[in-house]
């Protein structure tokens, strides 16, 4: 798959893949003492607003834990 960078902030990242539905998300959250990783399909319709299916959703303890995750979805 091939990824670019939709959202680039210090307390959420995403990155989104062309699928032929509409797009693969993969986000990373950093919320309270924690960070939120999902993968999830944006899927675009012919008419009315997209719809948003998570497919896995997991919390870290760590920011370094949430990017290897991330780095295993995007491969």
């Amino acid at each position: 798959m091939k990824w670019f960078k939709t959202w680039n902030r210090p307390e959420y990242k995403e990155w989104a893949s062309k699928i032929p539905q509409g797009y693969f998300l993969i986000i990373i959250r950093k919320e309270k003492d924690k960070y939120l990783c999902v993968s999830a399909e944006l899927i675009v319709g012919e008419r009315g607003l997209p719809r948003f299916k998570v497919v896995k959703e997991h919390y870290f303890g760590n920011e370094k834990e949430a990017q290897k995750q991330i780095k295993n979805w995007k491969t």
